[in-house]
């Protein structure tokens, strides 16, 4: 198979119909010169108005990504349905569907297990694909495993502090970090990295607080 010249990187789904860059399938060789901020850049939805590209990702998403209803571990992408937090009436605000890199399963005082993650929702677009954009090329080798589906074994070395320390704190991520009980997160669909640049465009169902708010509330942070 001969090499794809960087020259030719707008066919490897950086742009085109949103139905088409959902389904597309990567060889090797274009998986080994894709670029998840060009991607995203000049993805179909990049230009369209939030709440329309929300909902055109979301479609997406569902109908191409994976479901599953197993702990998620270290490294995993998902989107998944969160609509009974054990303390929502305590919380501030809490997002329903978040997108979540998951960065590992701890256990509480009490012995209970709680799955941890990082909520992109709760930053705002360009943080969001930074956060993304930089995660993705300091663990390719494990994302590019995961590009096509997501079957790779979980990455040990994907953890908060390993991604604070990457980031040095400019996008404030301790602001996403979030704690989830496995038995109330509903069916979750797992993200591979191909689809990562859709996901990229949707945004939290939020209650008690609105889309603006939240980002006022990382601002502040």
């Amino acid at each position: 198979m001969p090499i794809i010249q960087k020259s030719e990187q707008a066919t490897l789904g950086y742009s085109g119909t949103l139905k088409e860059i959902s389904s597309r399938i990567y060889d090797p060789e274009e998986i080994k010169i894709y670029q998840l901020d060009e991607a995203i850049n000049n993805h179909p939805l990049a230009k369209r108005p939030t709440a329309i590209r929300s909902k055109l990702a979301y479609k997406e998403i569902l109908h191409n990504a994976k479901l599953t209803k197993k702990y998620l571990l270290p490294g995993m992408c998902t989107i998944f349905g969160y609509d009974e937090p054990k303390y929502k009436e305590e919380l501030e605000y809490y997002d329903r569907t978040p997108f979540t890199l998951f960065l590992g399963i701890t256990r509480t005082n009490d012995g209970n297990i709680r799955e941890i993650g990082l909520n992109l929702h709760l930053f705002p677009p360009f943080a969001r694909a930074r956060i993304l954009t930089h995660t993705y090329n300091v663990f390719k080798p494990y994302f590019d495993k995961n590009f096509n589906d997501v079957t790779g074994k979980p990455n040990t070395f994907i953890s908060y502090d390993r991604l604070k320390h990457l980031m040095k704190n400019n996008l404030k991520i301790a602001f996403g970090i979030r704690m989830y009980i496995p038995v109330l997160r509903r069916a979750s669909w797992l993200i591979p990295t191909r689809l990562l640049s859709t996901a990229m465009y949707t945004e939290g169902h939020f209650s008690k607080a609105s889309l603006q708010q939240i980002y006022h509330f990382w601002r502040q942070f």
